[in-house]
């Protein structure tokens, strides 16, 4: 096998192989695979993220420590934040508030004061324990939100922890790709830029924090790879054992089961061992999920192809940007952006996007102990509206809280599985003035950015009411009453409002997608949200790392669910966007436009690929792509068929 070098810190994640800094033992190659999260390709050195020896001054208070981490944290926030990743920037804003969770803190200190040593050490084991028992608590229950956190609450414990012992982690000393069980979001973000090419891990789903983070900052990202760590760790000794002069033939790379076989008996990383400098190189494909250990020169040649070939796609797509989503044939398919604050819709409308399919307005709901109030609500959609201009749609999503968001004012029972209780539109079962307040503001904030006629747009954009969380056409009637109620209200109070606000629902159970045609009878639109759709209609838990693989959302029932809802809108010629992840995917893309999807919204960092992909393929061969998909028997199935339509077209999946 050629020598492989590695690369000095701030070269390409990707060089040719002689640019690399030192030689390394030839042997065959390992392949594993997982499931795609982040796209993007990366080649480089191992890191093992491991904590490293004790190098700070230990802070034996618990509660300062916990006050340090959640300041630790609020920074991050706000640095992601400043990139321009708002959503992403949330997951370090909810953990800075569990750091100083009153509950968890009083148990922390009761079992730090039970170890009866000041030994920095010992007490943040018993930190670590308390919070290693709540994220186990957590993760055992049946709610898939309360049970993803699991993953932060272990993250904010071991950061304190760390504070506690005055431990810090063992930075890498070159661009290189992280290799672990779990790697914590706050650690992703923390990291210097430059220095994570990638990240590969046996555990977490495409839908994890991590993987969310990844796809936000543009880092290659692989997990759920079976066998990673035990796998890494017996080829990793076998480098080093051969050392660089090591001798050794060139492979063509054993299959999953064969890497498998060598995981058995394999030494597993106690978590105790400082980093170190690894002579093993990892290239990782965040778009097929492939994870190759000590790869050979051809398979560096090929990803180094692959990720040349990426670059050329990039090229083509911005020079796409600007213009409007089309096929090839000239068919119209709006593409919109998903935002989570209001400072997000300049990135999407540089990002070329055509409105804004999804504004999350959570943010103004948590981390608070009572509710926004109407005019601080005015004030954040009129943002939006502005900024988007004339024409342009902007859909609101009314706020999708409940039971597992922990928000205080709602004094909501405990519920066992909040996220199949009270939350989204079903709030206004039991009192709909928090609702009905939001629709107000929505209004006025149609007004206040200039769209008072409907048949005159004004200065702004289209405000767009949507609710979650609709299940019954009673849902669709208590809807429209609060609509009504809403605008009446202003009426009668002489203020200023949108004339007309456009009302829709998210298209995310069952039900929902069953009873369209009588759904849409009473609204303006539909949105397909396609992750929830998918965990209701397959039963499965995407967070769950064992089940993340089948979760996919191009399953056939998935697909058929979708078609549901395209005809019985159709019933009404109401249209229908998908705004989950299956509209981000070139691949499920084609397979939405096929099936009759009007729109589709997404990252505003997925447009351009899609906008490209679409340029390439006819109306006409997506719908053929479609009506394969909706008789094939997998996801799998449907993915190669969708993989051939693309790279026939020429708009092939970018990898």
């Amino acid at each position: 096998m050629a020598t492989a070098r590695l690369p000095p810190c701030g070269r390409s994640p990707i060089s040719s192989p002689g640019a690399w800094a030192r030689p390394l033992p030839a042997m065959p190659e390992t392949r594993l695979r997982g499931l795609p999260a982040a796209p993007g390709i990366a080649i480089g050195p191992v890191w093992r993220y491991r904590h490293g020896a004790a190098r700070g001054v230990p802070l034996t208070n618990v509660r300062e420590a916990a006050d340090r981490a959640a300041a630790e944290l609020l920074a991050l926030a706000e640095r992601v934040r400043a990139l321009g990743r708002s959503d992403e920037a949330e997951i370090f804003d909810a953990q800075a508030l569990m750091a100083v969770d009153p509950m968890l803190l009083e148990e922390a200190e009761a079992r730090a004061r039970a170890v009866g040593s000041p030994d920095p050490d010992a007490l943040a084991a018993a930190v670590e324990a308390v919070a290693r028992a709540a994220a186990e608590t957590l993760a055992a229950l049946p709610d898939a939100t309360l049970a993803a956190r699991a993953a932060d609450v272990r993250d904010v414990g071991s950061r304190i922890a760390r504070i506690v012992a005055g431990r810090e982690i063992d930075l890498p000393d070159r661009p290189s790709i992280a290799v672990a069980d779990d790697l914590p979001p706050s650690i992703t973000a923390e990291l210097p830029p430059g220095s994570l090419l990638g990240i590969a891990l046996e555990s977490g789903s495409p839908v994890s924090h991590a993987a969310i983070l990844a796809r936000g900052l543009g880092i290659p990202a692989v997990v759920a790879v079976h066998g990673l760590v035990a796998t890494t760790d017996a080829v990793e000794a076998a480098v080093d054992s051969a050392g660089p002069d090591g001798a050794g033939t060139e492979g063509s790379g054993t299959d999953v089961a064969a890497a498998e076989m060598v995981s058995e008996g394999a030494p597993a990383a106690t978590g105790d061992e400082p980093a170190s400098a690894s002579m093993l190189i990892v290239g990782i494909d965040g778009e097929s999920g492939a994870v190759i250990l000590a790869p050979s020169a051809a398979s560096v040649a090929e990803l180094e192809a692959r990720r040349e070939q990426r670059h050329r796609d990039d090229e083509v797509a911005r020079a796409l940007r600007g213009r409007p989503g089309r096929t090839a044939d000239g068919v119209a398919i709006p593409l919109l952006a998903n935002i989570g604050r209001p400072e997000d819709a300049a990135r999407a409308l540089a990002a070329g996007a055509e409105g804004v399919g999804l504004f999350r307005t959570e943010f103004l709901f948590v981390g608070r102990s009572d509710a926004p109030s109407e005019d601080e609500q005015v004030a954040a959609y009129a943002a939006v509206l502005r900024a988007l201009g004339p024409g342009r749609a902007v859909v609101i999503r009314l706020a999708d809280i409940g039971g597992d968001k922990g928000i205080p004012y709602l004094h909501l029972a405990h519920e066992d599985n909040p996220f199949l209780g009270v939350r989204g539109l079903r709030l206004c079962y039991e009192d709909r003035a928090l609702i009905r307040t939001q629709v107000r503001a929505i209004a006025r904030a149609g007004a206040a950015a200039g769209a008072t006629k409907s048949d005159k747009r004004g200065e702004s954009a289209i405000p767009h009411v949507m609710a979650p969380m609709v299940s019954t056409f009673e849902d669709v009637t208590m809807l429209r009453e609060i609509v009504a109620d809403a605008l009446a209200g202003l009426d009668a109070e002489g203020t200023a409002r949108a004339e007309r606000l456009v009302v829709g629902i998210m298209v995310e159970v069952p039900s929902a997608a069953l009873m369209a045609p009588e759904l849409a009878t009473g609204v303006d639109f539909f949105s397909i949200g396609s992750n929830d759709l998918t965990q209701y209609v397959l039963a499965m838990d995407r967070t769950n790392a064992r089940l993340a693989a089948a979760a996919d959302a191009l399953h056939p029932a998935v697909l058929r669910a979708i078609r549901a809802t395209v005809e019985g809108a159709a019933t009404r010629g109401i249209p229908v966007a998908v705004c989950g992840e299956l509209a981000a995917d070139p691949l499920g893309a084609a397979v939405l436009v096929g099936l009759g999807v009007d729109e589709l919204s997404m990252d505003a960092g997925a447009l351009d690929g899609i906008r490209l992909m679409l340029s390439q393929v006819t109306s006409a061969e997506l719908r053929d792509l479609a009506a394969s998909a909706l008789r094939a028997r997998s996801a799998a199935e449907v993915r190669a068929a969708a993989a051939r339509v693309l790279e026939d077209s020429g708009g092939r999946p970018r990898s």
